[in-house]
């Protein structure tokens, strides 16, 4: 069954401000990009935001926003080392309004995310999903399938050793054949307005 939830473009929206100004995802960070950089970033494509509208509120829900990037890794050879480049497409922000939360829109966002990764990948050779997690959400994005990219250094392991990881990053990755073997598959509605259910 369709729920009322929308997910558009931020391009795509006219009255973008008021839509915005009441979204608290409860880190100051994140929804400060929301409400004051989001537009620019989009105006300048350095990032391309995605919004999950509540029909019923007229009001923003959740969104993620991304760009693509690549890394360097070096490699051991016979004959001495090798850089290699892997690219990605980076999930820069991703969030859920604190009043959507625990209703599985998270979930059903991100999914909708992965269908787009692999359409991406079709034309741009990417690797991966790579986003940079606060630490209250390494256990949200590792139940849909996403892993540290150094397993040693998770929160668990700083706090046993009583270091505060409130201002901390930590790197995560999901590849684009852990995608395509999970069966997310691009579809036609992967990237124009669709409807998400939140069960």
């Amino acid at each position: 069954m369709k729920s009322n939830f929308e997910l558009v473009p931020l391009n795509s929206i006219l009255d973008f401000k008021r839509m915005v100004s009441g979204f608290d995802c409860d880190h100051d960070g994140i929804n400060e990009f929301l409400l004051t950089m989001a537009e620019k970033f989009e105006t300048e494509r350095r990032l391309t935001t995605f919004l999950l509208i509540d029909n019923n509120e007229n009001k923003v829900v959740a969104f993620y926003s991304t760009t693509v990037g690549s890394l360097d890794s070096t490699a051991k050879e016979d004959d001495g080392t090798s850089v290699e480049t892997h690219k990605f497409l980076n999930l820069a922000y991703f969030a859920v309004d604190r009043s959507y939360h625990k209703k599985g829109i998270g979930t059903s966002l991100i999914k909708e995310l992965f269908k787009t990764a692999t359409l991406v990948s079709y034309y741009v050779g990417i690797e991966m999903i790579y986003l940079e997690s606060v630490d209250d959400a390494v256990d949200f994005y590792k139940s849909v399938g996403f892993q540290l990219s150094k397993p040693l250094q998770s929160p668990e392991a700083y706090h046993k050793n009583g270091i505060d990881t409130s201002k901390m990053g930590f790197d995560m990755f999901i590849t684009i054949n852990d995608l395509l073997e999970k069966g997310y598959l691009p579809n036609d509605n992967s990237i124009s307005a669709t409807y998400i259910n939140n069960d």
